[in-house]
């Protein structure tokens, strides 16, 4: 049965050594076969045709292995069409790559015995798709064209052309013209030309059929998945303070099957990654999870979970089986024992007299209280205080900010002499508390903005009967308090040094110092995964959902 399960990983590594074998076979001095005598008995046309097709084939084919090691039926098609082609082109050749023709043959056969295992859904796309496409594959047939001047063409050359005339050449022949690089023969030059001028189809050729192909949306939640959400967590007593991030438009839910449960998720690299605990009636969430689970098999995706809590954690594990890993703490402060009183918070008060001294004020209210004027003002300055960085967040922060959907939202501001310095945003969490969505001020803002900011909300929070209020999340806390400690090991402390490097790019370590002067009660925070080879695809689909990592959106056939 292991073995079973392993067939689309080894299918999907032999795609991939094939399409290799074929364009070094086709392209590279040293593996070629001579084609010398050929050249006599076919046709220009024949021969070009050949030779061009069985290197797009092996480009193809190495696309396609990564789909099909995700068992995907679209990726099994197409490469089921790319072999049958492949070994056609070989086939006038068959004396000089009998390899070739050999090794798809028996690909071929695998995928044909072994058909039933490739059955999952292509996943969702975009109609920027073509567009990708059009780009990768222009890039990779022009190396390819010149690597092909450069290692079987280079003999006929006259004089010593520069990279530049070969480059414009190769742009020439994919539009069937001759370029500034001559050759010996008249022939050899319309051999050259011929070859790129098929290089030059399937730039087209490969896009075009991607824009035909019937486009199935990503799928993101409608206003009224969103509405039903928002009435869900606002019930529910125990939600986790990560719940109101559901509601971010670019992620889907999955029902239970009366709707009362959901889980908020998104498709980023093969992996449908969930964001925080389920949502909705406990008793529910089980059977959230198994519709889950049935929607990540029909898709051969992997799931995972970012942010889970301990609650979350635990039905996660007993119901999927998946194992967890700690990245962290959600700082979470107690507003009814909140004091600034004691030892521990003189760092904190003395930030705060010394900010007043200078003239800043904060103040904490409903965003729909405020008005038009002073809304407008906040949306300028909060895309101006970003400076450039892009917004990140998946799990833990929200996509928008003050629309007036989300009216029950607060807002924390600081002013100096009228002037607004700084903001604190926070989303409800359930009906008694509430969660930080974000936490920005001017950059030539004095310190102790941030101090005042958070002091001030929970004095409204305490004024205003809420309980608790989530502040930041703080990566690998613990690992920081273990190294703190006189007991702490050699590979702790050079734990602890690497993560304080990458601090010098991500805010790691300062985010958990400043966290812990609020003596807050921490919330451990999990990534869940099904297997350990599964935890780096799960972790790195995680930091480009929360766009910690930014490129083109991933696509599978």
């Amino acid at each position: 049965m292991k073995l079973r399960n392993s067939v689309p990983l080894i299918i999907g590594r032999l795609a991939y050594l094939a399409g290799i074998a074929d364009i070094l076979a086709n392209v590279l001095t040293p593996v070629k076969s001579s084609t010398q005598k050929i050249n006599r008995y076919l046709p220009i046309f024949i021969h070009s045709a050949a030779f061009a097709t069985s290197v797009v084939t092996g480009v193809v084919l190495i696309i396609l292995a990564r789909n099909l090691i995700r068992r995907k039926r679209r990726a099994w098609a197409l490469s089921i069409a790319i072999l049958i082609i492949n070994m056609s082109a070989d086939l006038p050749r068959a004396q000089h790559h009998p390899a070739q023709i050999a090794g798809a043959g028996f690909l071929l056969l695998l995928l044909i015995v072994y058909r039933k295992e490739f059955y999952a859904l292509s996943d969702p796309t975009t109609k920027l798709r073509p567009l990708y496409s059009f780009i990768f594959t222009f890039i990779v047939m022009f190396i390819v064209g010149i690597l092909i001047l450069l290692n079987r063409h280079r003999d006929a050359f006259v004089g010593s052309p520069s990279i530049w005339n070969i480059a414009q050449t190769v742009l020439y022949g994919f539009l069937s013209l001759s370029g500034p690089l001559k050759f010996t023969n008249e022939r050899m030059s319309d051999i050259v030309t011929t070859t790129l001028s098929f290089l030059g189809l399937f730039i087209v050729f490969i896009p075009f059929a991607m824009f035909l192909r019937r486009v199935k949306p990503i799928a993101v939640m409608t206003e009224e998945e969103i509405d039903l959400v928002k009435k869900l967590i606002a019930h529910d007593a125990e939600q986790d303070s990560l719940g109101y991030f559901a509601t971010r438009r670019d992620k889907n839910v999955i029902w239970s099957s009366n709707k009362k449960a959901g889980i908020a998720y998104r498709v980023q690299s093969g992996v449908m990654l969930a964001s925080g605990d389920p949502f909705g009636e406990f008793s529910l969430w089980p059977d959230a999870i198994d519709a889950f689970l049935d929607e990540a098999k029909r898709h051969a995706w992997t799931p995972g979970v970012m942010g889970a809590s301990d609650r979350g954690g635990e039905v996660w594990v007993e119901k999927a089986g998946l194992l967890a890993i700690d990245i962290g703490d959600e700082a979470i402060i107690n507003v009814n024992s909140f004091t600034l009183e004691g030892r521990s918070m003189g760092n904190v008060r003395h930030m705060i007299n010394r900010i007043g001294r200078k003239g800043y004020s904060a103040t904490t209210c409903r965003w729909h209280e405020l008005d038009e004027k002073t809304k407008a003002e906040l949306k300028i300055l909060a895309r101006k205080w970003r400076y450039g960085v892009p917004e990140r967040g998946f799990s833990m922060s929200m996509d928008r900010f003050g629309e007036d959907s989300d009216g029950d939202a607060f807002i924390t501001i600081t002013r100096q002499e009228g002037e607004i310095k700084g903001l604190l945003y926070f989303v409800p969490w359930s009906t008694h508390s509430l969660s930080l969505d974000r936490m920005q001020r001017e950059r030539g803002a004095d310190s102790g903005v941030n101090e005042l900011m958070i002091v001030t909300s929970v004095q409204y929070a305490k004024e205003h009967g809420f309980k608790y209020i989530s502040l930041n999340f703080a990566a690998f806390r613990s690992l920081f308090e273990r190294a703190d400690k006189i007991s702490a090991g050699p590979v702790t402390r050079s734990t602890r040094n690497f993560i304080r490097f990458l601090s010098n790019f991500f805010q790691v370590e300062s985010l958990y110092r400043f966290n812990a002067k609020f003596d807050p009660e921490w919330q451990t925070r999990y990534v869940l995964y099904p297997k350990p080879s599964d935890l780096p695809a799960v972790g790195w689909s995680a930091l480009r959902a929360e766009k910690f990592i930014t490129s083109f959106r991933s696509h599978s056939v």
